[in-house]
């Protein structure tokens, strides 16, 4: 199954969901009918806070989950019973939160402990840390509000929890890239040329000596979407350093990763593969902490990226 962003083509497979499960949310009427009138959903949609489960085969929405950012709750969440007991639920609840904030605390409106066809969304939301709940009075029925406590958890820029800043960002006139904004702290310029930016890094990621990216200078966000005439240039350099990377560090092999997941400009990550890393017949985690630190002093990585740059200046 997929879990991607609703759009308005959905709104009418959620009004039908919304339909089927009137009666175990004990709604008096046709709760599908009443969010189709009062065109519900729309601003949900617009703002990226609805999800749907879709089956790849059929193309048919198995279930939908609608989250708030500002009031940092689930506001809305049902699967079809034709598609339960198949992790739909499970996986839309799990990628709802992402985008929520950990460091607050997160709530949701649900079944009281007596209702039996509540039983199954309670024990999900246990399962995901909803520990504390209070009873409250919702829309004239009993409900339980349960909680997720804060956590000092501390997320990445990823796309997978902040899409709306994201997906802005991978806009060029607000790319932090095309815009010169300073670069994160321990980034260093080897080469910039008309077509590219060559930055090392330090400490490095995947505590690998050597660890570096290319980024072209053209704004880029999908590989896919790159014209033929960039693509083949920015392939062509990130070729060069990575044949003047590997003289450099003695690398037995260098790995290529192209990302835009966090930064939402395309660049390609340029990984040395030692004898002794930390990874064999694995691939690399960069997510690793950088302790040890990969270079035996600061000196030392400086003399690599000066040794990078006499490397590039004699293979232009």
């Amino acid at each position: 199954m997929l879990i991607r962003w609703a759009t308005e083509n959905d709104l009418p497979a959620w009004y039908k969901l919304a339909t089927e499960v009137s009666a175990i949310f004990q709604h008096p009427a046709d709760m599908g009918a009443e969010l189709r009138q009062n065109k519900k959903g729309t601003g949900s949609v617009g703002r990226h806070e609805m999800l749907t489960a879709v089956d790849y085969m059929s193309g048919n929405n198995m279930g939908f989950i609608l989250f708030s950012r500002e009031k940092n709750s689930i506001t809305w969440f049902a699967v079809s019973e034709k598609h339960r007991g198949k992790g739909a639920g499970d996986r839309l609840l799990k990628t709802a939160l992402r985008q929520l904030d950990t460091n607050k605390n997160m709530t949701v409106c649900t079944f009281c402990d007596d209702y039996p066809q509540g039983t199954a969304a309670r024990a999900l939301y246990r399962k995901h840390d909803f520990t504390e709940e209070k009873l409250i009075e919702h829309n004239g029925l009993p409900r339980s509000e349960m909680t997720r406590p804060a956590t000092n958890e501390k997320r990445g820029k990823s796309f997978h929890y902040r899409y709306p800043k994201f997906i802005k960002e991978a806009e060029k006139e607000h790319c932090p890239v095309c815009r010169n904004e300073p670069a994160p702290d321990g980034q260093n310029d080897i080469e910039v040329s008309d077509t590219v930016w060559i930055c090392g890094e330090y400490p490095g990621q995947g505590r690998l000596f050597g660890k570096m990216y290319v980024m072209p200078r053209n704004h880029a966000f999908h590989f896919e979407d790159m014209p033929e005439s960039d693509m083949a240039e920015f392939m062509s350099e990130v070729q060069r350093v990575g044949k003047a990377l590997r003289k450099v560090t003695g690398a037995e092999k260098i790995n290529y990763e192209m990302h835009s997941n966090s930064g939402a400009h395309l660049h390609t990550h340029l990984c040395p593969r030692y004898l002794d890393d930390d990874f064999p017949g694995k691939a690399i985690d960069l997510s690793c902490p950088s302790d040890p630190i990969p270079y035996e002093s600061f000196e030392e990585y400086l003399w690599f990226i000066e040794q990078m740059r006499k490397e590039l200046a004699d293979n232009i």
